[in-house]
């Protein structure tokens, strides 16, 4: 009881904070520079997946995707890349809504969750990122947290459409035969290509040194119009890919083989399995896209977020990113109308 008490504590103290970055900038608190477009999603027959109520063999969703950056509006900066996929066409309602960012891993917990959302804002200035000071800080301390973070650093990439990008959190997914699985998600590019833009070297050494560096000479926004150049002259195209694993913990007390991060899911017992072909045909404006509303607590009762017990509970992010996104889009919705009138 005492863990849940600690857990409502720190989602009060995230979801306020992002609410009032969301307020203070007129947009979203994180991944406030992105495109989007339109397209479908159709789910694919694959023996490997069993039977699912949602991902039934054949089905088709409309959709709608939106890719962006993390922290800074540079996208030649060494940053974390999104892509939001809404399984509708709509702003908002939908029966799924996959977040995903490059890495295949992320925040450990809520506790750290904060560490981190504390050192970010020791670097930003009017909703801008000017230092690194605080993080510098935090990784020198807790060189896990770094390591993780690191892993979904990109610096100027070739195109957003040629990353990999990873839900990092586990879910049910709930079969048709009953059985208790796990489920990781990642989209992949139409070729399953070695992504660009990973830091190697002294770069990959220095994650909290973020700003492009002296010599780039890429526009600002050469991410976002590249993306819509390129689906201009032709349809993009991803695969939404899954991992499943079934609940074979020697003990339910056992969380480090299956929730935590830093552990990952070997991929030859694990293997990633296409279970989807997303295409996009159309760029949304900007206007559309920044009416999208994503939230990873909207989801169907056959997958669905798996409880958490405490902070320090691997499974308290996806908990608490279900009440970030909801007061950062209230937030939103209210500097919107205080601007309008």
């Amino acid at each position: 009881m005492f863990g849940k008490i600690q857990l409502a504590w720190y989602t009060t103290k995230i979801a306020a904070a992002f609410g009032f970055a969301a307020f203070k900038k007129n947009g979203r608190a994180t991944h406030k520079f992105g495109v989007g477009a339109s397209g479908t999603i159709k789910v694919l027959a694959n023996p490997n997946i069993p039977e699912h109520d949602f991902f039934s063999v054949g089905r088709e969703f409309k959709c709608k995707l939106r890719h962006g950056t993390v922290s800074f509006e540079d996208e030649a900066a060494k940053d974390i890349r999104s892509a939001s996929i809404k399984f509708s066409d709509q702003e908002e309602e939908a029966p799924l809504d996959l977040i995903m960012n490059t890495g295949d891993q992320g925040f450990f917990n809520a506790v750290e969750f904060w560490q981190f959302t504390m050192a970010s804002i020791q670097g930003m200035k009017e909703g801008e990122v000017v230092s690194s000071e605080g993080l510098k800080a935090l990784f020198t301390k807790d060189p896990l947290q770094s390591q993780l973070f690191e892993e979904g650093l990109r610096r100027a990439p070739s195109s957003f459409s040629q990353l990999y990008y990873h839900t990092q959190l586990i879910n049910y997914f709930k079969a048709k035969d009953g059985k208790i699985r796990y489920v990781k998600y990642r989209l992949t590019p139409e070729d399953k290509s070695t992504e660009s833009g990973i830091p190697i070297g002294e770069d990959a050494e220095r994650p909290y040194d973020q700003i492009r560096f002296a010599n780039e000479t890429k526009p600002n926004d050469y991410l976002r119009n590249e993306f819509k150049e390129r689906l201009s002259k032709k349809n993009i195209i991803y695969y939404l890919q899954i991992q499943l694993r079934e609940d074979d913990r020697k003990s339910t007390l056992d969380k480090s083989s299956l929730f935590r991060q830093e552990v990952e899911w070997e991929e030859k017992k694990y293997p990633w399995l296409d279970l989807a072909k997303v295409t996009l045909d159309k760029v949304l404006s900007f206007e559309e896209t920044e009416k999208l509303r994503f939230n990873v607590g909207r989801q169907p009762s056959s997958l669905g977020i798996i409880p958490a017990d405490s902070p320090e509970d691997p499974r308290s992010i996806n908990h608490i990113r279900a009440s970030v996104y909801s007061a950062s889009q209230l937030m939103r919705s209210i500097r919107f109308k205080s601007v309008r009138k």
